[in-house]
């Protein structure tokens, strides 16, 4: 009995230091795990901070890095800015800025150059020779399309293994060509179209003056430099002329100042309505200067020739005679018509020095022969040989 309340006293003394089932020594165990899992949490919150504001350190450094090279950038476009303007000696920023833009192409260009095996002394060689071929008047765009065409024709006319073809066979060919009989295909010249600006179609003048209608100087200053270039690169021409054409309505009698007013009108120093032409010819060339005066003003047709003639009243539309003299009201026949053509060379004359005349020797002095006297018997005839005789 005594043994069994000694321990029921202990397991009761041993209750009595429990909490929960756990001893004290599993509680401080347990708590001390939970300060520990709390710690680890801190820690990894802070962690996570400081790695945030490492990131946030590096990017400022980026930026701070981006901003000082923007600085040099900026300081060492303003240097490039007032070397740019010093040389090219323009002030405008949008000039400044347009100028750079051709430096960077020139050498790109340049760049792209040298890696296809030209080098800029030999660019330099050849903006010399075409600056030569110029001088001498010859169009280097011709001139390329003409060696174009002949390699053409020596490809085309040699024979595997056999050398080139000379260039006088070339020709030789070609004026076989030209000179083909009519059913070998077509021949003659191949002209380019005649360009018609008419009464009719809107394209007028002031009645009896050349000054131009709005809507003729449209065309003049838009289309038509654009059109007539088409036909003269197409048809290898260099002279524009401009034909003024009229119907056959009389002037009236009026005096004239074409012969005095027409070429300052030309030049531009005269305005084109005080020409006063005193009839349809004199019409029709003051309108046909008119039309040149604006077309001068083209810089696509500056290279080429421009010439105004009349055609008066007497060029139908079909370009027959108008002989009939019918002075009527005709708006198709108030026309201005541009005809495109080949110049004609001019012949080269060299002039030839004048021959030493060497003067005649002087005939000699004739014996004086002393005067036969008189006779009263005729001389003898001659006696001739018969043209006929029995024995022919």
């Amino acid at each position: 009995m005594a043994i069994d309340g000694e321990i029921i006293q202990e397991r009761s003394s041993y209750r009595q230091g429990l909490v929960l089932g756990l001893t004290m020594a599993e509680i401080m165990l347990l708590l001390v795990f939970c300060l520990l899992i709390v710690m680890a949490t801190f820690l990894k919150r802070e962690q996570d901070k400081r790695v945030t504001a490492e990131h946030k350190l590096q990017q400022q450094i980026a930026q701070n890095q981006r901003d000082r090279d923007t600085v040099a950038s900026l300081r060492e476009n303003t240097a490039v800015a007032e070397k740019l303007k010093n040389l090219s000696g323009l002030s405008d920023s949008n000039e400044i800025d347009k100028y750079w833009r051709e430096l960077v192409d020139s050498q790109t260009a340049m760049a792209d150059l040298e890696k296809s095996g030209v080098s800029i002394k030999e660019l330099r060689e050849r903006i010399a020779d075409l600056d030569r071929l110029k001088a001498n008047g010859l169009n280097v765009d011709r001139a390329i399309r003409n060696a174009e065409t002949v390699g053409a024709i020596n490809r085309a006319m040699s024979k595997p293994g056999q050398p080139q073809v000379s260039t006088l066979a070339i020709l030789e060919a070609i004026e076989r060509g030209t000179t083909a009989s009519p059913g070998a295909g077509p021949s003659g010249h191949q002209w380019p179209p005649i360009i018609t600006l008419s009464d009719a179609a809107g394209y007028s003048f002031k009645s009896g003056s050349a000054e131009l209608s709005q809507k003729l100087m449209d065309a003049l200053t838009g289309k038509t430099p654009e059109e007539i270039l088409a036909y003269i690169k197409k048809y290898d021409v260099d002279v524009i002329e401009v034909v003024g054409h009229t119907d056959e309505q009389p002037l009236g009698v009026r005096p004239t100042n074409l012969d005095r007013d027409l070429p300052s009108v030309l030049k531009g120093t005269s305005s084109i309505s005080t020409l006063v032409p005193a009839d349809n010819a004199g019409l029709g060339l003051a309108r046909a200067a008119s039309v040149v005066s604006v077309l001068r003003q083209s810089q696509l047709l500056a290279p080429y020739k421009l010439l105004p003639l009349s055609g008066a009243q007497l060029v139908n539309t079909d370009e027959t005679l108008a002989i009939e003299g019918a002075p009527r009201d005709d708006p198709q026949r108030r026309r201005i018509e541009i005809r495109l053509r080949k110049s004609v060379p001019r012949e080269i004359v060299i002039p030839i020095e004048p021959a030493t005349v060497t003067p005649p020797p002087m005939p000699r002095p004739r014996p004086v022969q002393k005067p036969q006297p008189l006779s009263l018997t005729p001389p003898p005839k001659p006696v001739r040989a018969p043209l006929w005789t029995p024995g022919d």
